[in-house]
């Protein structure tokens, strides 16, 4: 979170079922958990022209009240109800005069940038909140790897979940190699070009390609390189990752987030099925909640797999639907249904009970196996 439009991505990710899309301002709000308070903090966008229209961040009480933190309008206005005195007073002053020129900026951003004072200490604190967020697309990797390799218990705990998913990994080990052995000549010259100014003396970069994961480092201006093998028990060789399967691969994707330390964060994965089998992926979602038990973070995840519309698994309120509609989608929640706690989640799912599932048009799909035959007659 870079704090400015100009780092927010496209601004054409607007409703484009509504012709008067563009127009409308993109709403962003979030809850989150710190340090046992809970805050809420939001902005709208204008996708026009990538202005921040309205902002505000809030202190829940848990009595219900309301502590504004600060809230910004169109104009770029600032009010707050902290009892700001003294130098923080005449701080807070300044900033928001500052961002009254700054249409395009977060001010959350702008106070967490700024010399910190306990007054202003917890801007800071919701900033790196979503600093701390991890984010799995199908296409991006989260793999702190060279503390696991590096790590004998860490190195044990991976192989050890590697085992349990019965991917056929007896063991890992990491290899000598080159970056010419690997990308070819041409590509390990442009990766190096990339590399260069984060490759620091005794400091670790991990590189994963379309089939293989590489730890580098320099030691006294000489480029160390290493790639991971996987050693299957009864395979005469070690495996490149390139040999193992998607779900194995994936599993490197994901196996880490139960090694590595997630308090306080909130982890999304698209599309957490992916190359999975069912079995396999209730049973991670299931070392997950066991995991999670011991630290405070929440894992968020889109999925097909309907194996894991089970109560026993996850509760009501934590199974959510997306239905497509004609002007879009609609989102909304298994506890909307007030089902029984025995129901059998999966099986009313997929005889449409609860909607969100595709409909087939077949009467399009026979007339053109029709059409198909005449012309071939």
């Amino acid at each position: 979170m870079d704090g400015s439009a100009d780092d927010l991505g496209r601004l054409d990710q607007y409703c484009k079922f509504n012709k008067d899309g563009v127009d409308q301002p993109g709403v962003f709000q979030f809850e989150m958990a710190i340090d046992g308070k809970v805050y809420s903090y939001g902005f709208a966008l204008s996708y026009r022209n990538g202005e921040i229209l309205e902002e505000w961040l809030y202190l829940l009480r848990s009595s219900g009240a309301e502590l504004c933190l600060f809230a910004r309008d169109e104009t770029g206005h600032v009010v707050t109800d902290m009892n700001l005195r003294g130098v923080s007073e005449t701080r807070f002053e300044v900033y928001k005069d500052d961002i009254k020129a700054l249409r395009r900026e977060l001010f959350l951003a702008e106070l967490a940038r700024k010399p910190q004072h306990e007054d202003f200490s917890v801007f800071k604190r919701v900033y790196e909140w979503f600093n701390n967020i991890i984010v799995i697309f199908p296409q991006s990797k989260y793999m702190p790897l060279p503390l696991v390799m590096r790590d004998e218990e860490m190195k044990g705990q991976f192989q050890r979940y590697l085992t349990h998913f019965d991917t056929g990994v007896d063991s890992i080990e990491i290899c000598p190699t080159t970056l010419e052995m690997e990308m070819g000549s041409e590509g390990a010259r442009q990766f190096l070009e990339k590399l260069r100014t984060r490759l620091t003396d005794d400091a670790e970069y991990v590189a994963r390609g379309p089939g293989v994961l590489l730890i580098l480092r320099r030691e006294k201006n000489e480029l160390k390189v290493e790639k991971l093998r996987l050693k299957h028990a009864d395979a005469h060789e070690p495996f490149d990752l390139a040999e193992e399967s998607s779900g194995t691969k994936r599993l490197f994707d994901l196996i880490p987030l139960l090694l590595d330390n997630q308090e306080q964060r909130v982890i999304f994965i698209d599309e957490l099925d992916r190359s999975m089998h069912p079995r396999l992926t209730a049973e991670f979602v299931k070392l997950f909640y066991m995991y999670a038990k011991e630290q405070r973070l929440q894992m968020i995840v889109t999925t097909h797999e309907q194996r894991l519309l089970d109560l026993d698994l996850v509760r009501q309120d934590e199974i959510w639907f997306v239905e497509r509609l004609r002007d879009g989608s609609k989102l909304f929640s298994l506890d909307d249904f007030r089902v029984r706690y025995d129901k059998h989640i999966e099986k009313h799912y997929l005889l449409g009970r609860f909607g969100a599932v595709p409909l087939f048009a077949s009467h399009h799909v026979s007339e053109a196996s029709e059409n198909y035959d005449d012309s071939q007659a």
